[in-house]
């Protein structure tokens, strides 16, 4: 039989014109706001940390490792966040890291600072409240150590109903990088360490440091098997399943649509919008919200559904290979990652297995649709949904991947070990 449709109103899609230049997060857009894009975050601006010590409706902690390629990005990134400053309501707090000092209008530091952002009319150079007194000198940014510290800091002089925090620098899907040490899915690489942030280390980082809002600017985090990794971490991560664009986030756009009264949920969806409102000609764009309390049902219906594979691994092998093939790869051109589109991946297999698939598609569909909260995508990608999965053919498997909670904790695992081809 076939199963139902998949469940394309969930996403928004908008004119996509032009291919997409290589890139991974942090970086351009505009560093002003446009005549009708009027901001939410209306409260009056703050520039003492006396001021920044009083409770706030929300705090922002930006993770921000420009100790790498994309450090002039970070610089233009921070002068983003300074179109809007920190309000009464809205109070902004970023770690730095930069590689070379070579912007001679940015001072030329290489170490790890902290700031209180404050609003300035300048867009080129920062001007912003420094924090870290004494200095903290060079920081391994690439250590979950040092994300644990820099949010328990955070979330300690900065009190506020709700936390938003945003890691921003390159990610990577299930390959590691070559110089670093990552093992699994990365985030935060610094290069002066040679080091990056192995997803396994932010659960034991976040621990006792829960924040309502996880967003990743960065490229491939939107996986199903990182989601269910963090999903202690926060209530709501947001993260784009393919690369991001050089520019990465617009924190102007960002920043001015957080008002006193935004709830989580609404956040987070407000990042996805404003990251598709800020690509609306760009092609292979991605964005989405989970819902991380909903991830575990989901988790369990990927892990029935790879039983109902595993069962006909033999006797539909050729049909099980070709859905793999033909599904969605969230890959750079050329080259394939094995992060497929989880429902577009899904729905091929169960049409491939048939009737024995169907309960089991739809009780994954279900629990997708219940934890995806928001999604969108370009039109050159109509089968992206808002969560990858991965799926290597037989002779591309790493074992590694065995040693991440998702693989201990469902059959997804022994689906992808029993592939014939």
């Amino acid at each position: 039989m076939r199963v139902r449709t998949r469940p394309l109103a969930l996403l928004t899609a908008w004119l996509a014109a032009a291919v997409l230049s290589a890139g991974c997060g942090g970086g351009g857009g505009g560093g002003t706001r446009s005549s009708d894009d009027a901001w939410t975050n209306t409260s009056p601006p703050i520039y003492t940390v006396e001021e920044a010590r009083k409770h706030a409706r929300w705090t922002v902690l930006v993770y921000l490792d420009a100790d790498n390629d994309l450090e002039s990005a970070g610089i233009h990134n921070f002068n983003q966040m300074e179109v809007v400053g920190s309000t009464q309501d809205v109070h902004v707090i970023v770690q730095m890291d930069r590689k070379t000092g070579s912007d001679p209008q940015n001072e030329q530091w290489t170490d790890t600072r902290r700031y209180l952002i404050t609003r300035d009319t300048d867009t080129a150079v920062m001007h912003s409240v420094r924090l870290d007194n004494p200095p903290l000198g060079e920081l391994d940014m690439g250590s979950g150590a040092t994300l644990r510290s820099f949010v328990s800091w955070g979330k300690a002089n900065f009190p506020a109903d709700h936390y938003l925090l945003v890691i921003w620098d390159h990610g990577s899907g299930w390959q590691a990088r070559f110089n670093v040490t990552a093992q699994y899915k990365y985030v935060a690489a610094d290069d002066t360490s040679g080091t990056a942030i192995d997803i396994k280390e932010i659960p034991p980082a976040m621990a006792d440091r829960r924040v309502d809002v996880l967003a990743f600017d960065a490229c491939y985090m939107q996986q199903l098997e990182v989601a269910y990794e963090l999903r202690n971490c926060a209530r709501y991560m947001v993260a784009s399943t393919a690369s991001e664009p050089s520019p990465g986030y617009n924190y102007s756009r960002v920043l001015g649509h957080i008002s006193g009264s935004s709830d989580p949920e609404q956040l987070s969806r407000m990042i996805v919008r404003q990251y598709a409102a800020e690509y609306p000609n760009d092609s292979r764009i991605t964005q989405s919200a989970v819902d991380l309390s909903r991830v575990a049902a989901l988790a369990d219906a990927a892990g029935g559904l790879a039983q109902v594979l595993e069962a006909h691994a033999d006797d539909r092998a050729a049909a099980l290979a070709d859905a793999r093939r033909r599904s969605l790869d969230f890959a750079t051109v050329g080259t394939r990652r094995y992060s497929l589109d989880l429902i577009d991946y899904a729905y091929r297999c169960a049409n491939a297995v048939g009737a024995d698939a169907g309960d089991a598609y739809a009780q994954l569909q279900t629990a997708f649709d219940a934890a995806v909260i928001d999604s969108v995508r370009s039109l050159d990608l109509p089968n992206a949904h808002g969560l990858a999965i991965y799926v290597p053919p037989p002779t591309q498997y790493d074992i590694s991947y065995a040693e991440i909670q998702f693989a201990r904790d469902t059959a997804w695992d022994e689906w992808l070990r029993a592939q014939r081809q």
